[in-house]
């Protein structure tokens, strides 16, 4: 998993989810604070600023944010 891609998404993450904790790789969604409104924030401004679209119903399935992330890799290869 590249750092740098992870630290770009946890900030995504950070100001979707207005989160002022740590994220790790191990990170809930249920910790952020779910809700489909932040998670269409967060996967806009990855297909925006990343050029990776990552469906929201498959980010509504995952458990762990270091699971969005590797996805998020998968879609810019």
């Amino acid at each position: 998993m590249s750092q740098e891609i992870f630290d770009q998404v946890a900030e995504f993450a950070k100001s979707a989810y207005k989160y002022e904790g740590e994220i790790t790789a191990d990170t809930t969604f249920d910790e952020l604070g779910k809700g489909s409104m932040k998670m269409i924030a967060l996967t806009s401004m990855i297909e925006n600023e990343l050029d990776a679209e990552v469906p929201v119903r498959e980010v509504m399935v995952m458990k762990t944010f270091g699971e969005l992330v590797e996805r998020v890799e998968e879609e810019m290869e």
